[in-house]
This record gives structure tokens, C-alpha cells and sequence, in this order.
């Protein structure tokens, strides 16, 4: 029986050089997975923070691009970012972490007990995130939970210590429209 490679090779869709590159082991053999190797104690959360290497969010100039593009960023980086990881099933020990979310439903995370600890004591939020199916949730570093703030407010769910932090829908005051002078339009009393 024949492996995939060989198959390809055979109907010569690929070369061997092709083959023996994709063999070639990255990095010295070292192999990392997809959402990188996450330690088990608190401080494996902030080391890539304190090596400098923590990705970071580009607020300033997401704000000069489309709500698309936006979303998409954002997506990419809760991706690299996230603490909790949904596509493992919980263990026998997390725990139903319960919020509000910002149209005053309440929503809710299974969390590992690590990841709650942080969540609890500040180290880690609760963010909403526009995902490729629709509006989702994720636990993330603080200071993630924060630069996402800074772009859409009202995703900051959960963060010890935050005053942005479980803003509702409701609390957002329109904009007024502006006065005869450019100015804000007075509020009638």
C-alpha cells in the first residue's frame, strides 16, 4: 500500500525534492503545536509576555479598517491568544464559569480550574469575539482582554479590576447629533 506522497509522486504531482523538503524537520525536530505548548502553572501564561514574544493586537491601525478586516484580526489573535481551548472536551474538573453578556443574557464558559483562577484574580478575562460562526466567547491574558478593549468595548465581558469591563448594550448612549454651532446638541431636561 502506498502513502499519500507516493501517490502524488506516482501521478507526478509533486517531486521528490518536493517530498524530502515537506520531510524535513522544522526547527531541529523540536515540534510545536498549533496553538503553541501552554505550560501548566501561571507563569507559562505570562512568559511569552515577559520574553517580549506575547503577540500583540494592532489597535491603531485596525481602527482605520474595515469592520471585516477588523473581525478577522481579532479572530486571528484570540486564536494565538486564547487560554481556554474548545476544541478539547472539558475535564471532569472544570467548572461552569458564568457571565453577562452584553445584551444582559447570561452567557457561560466551562473553564479548567487554572483558567478560572486567573479569570477570578485578574490574570486572565472573558472577551467576546466575532468568530466565523457568529458571536463567541474566550479566556484570555488581561492584557489581551484590555488591548481588546481599547478596539470594541463592549467585548471586555469579564476582567478584575476593569472599569470597561461587563458594559451592557443598553448603558451605550447614542451619539447626539451636533448644535447650530457645531457643538453637541443640549440634552432637554
Amino acid at each position: 500500500m502506498l502513502d499519500l506522497k507516493s501517490k502524488l509522486a506516482a501521478a507526478g504531482l509533486v517531486t521528490k525534492e518536493d517530498i524530502d523538503r515537506i520531510d524535513k524537520p522544522k526547527g531541529g525536530g523540536k515540534k510545536r503545536s498549533r496553538r503553541g505548548g501552554r505550560g501548566s502553572d501561571r507563569q507559562a501564561a505570562g512568559g511569552a509576555a515577559a520574553r517580549g514574544g506575547a503577540p500583540r493586537l494592532a489597535v491603531a491601525t485596525l481602527r482605520t479598517q474595515s469592520k471585516g478586516a477588523q473581525y478577522d484580526a481579532v479572530r486571528r489573535f484570540i486564536e494565538r491568544v486564547r487560554l481556554d481551548d474548545p476544541a478539547r472536551p472539558p475535564t471532569e474538573q472544570a467548572q461552569t464559569f458564568h457571565f453577562t453578556t452584553a445584551k444582559g443574557q447570561i452567557g457561560r464558559l466551562v473553564l479548567e480550574p487554572e483558567v478560572l483562577g486567573w479569570v477570578q484574580d485578574g490574570g486572565a478575562g472573558l472577551v467576546a469575539y466575532m468568530s466565523n460562526h457568529g458571536l463567541a466567547h474566550a479566556a484570555v491574558p488581561a492584557a489581551a482582554a484590555r488591548e481588546l478593549a481599547e478596539l470594541f468595548p463592549l467585548w471586555l465581558r469579564v476582567l478584575k479590576g476593569h472599569p470597561e469591563a461587563g458594559r451592557l448594550e443598553a448603558d451605550e448612549a447614542p451619539a447626539s447629533e451636533p448644535g447650530p454651532d457645531g457643538g453637541p446638541e443640549p440634552t432637554p431636561s
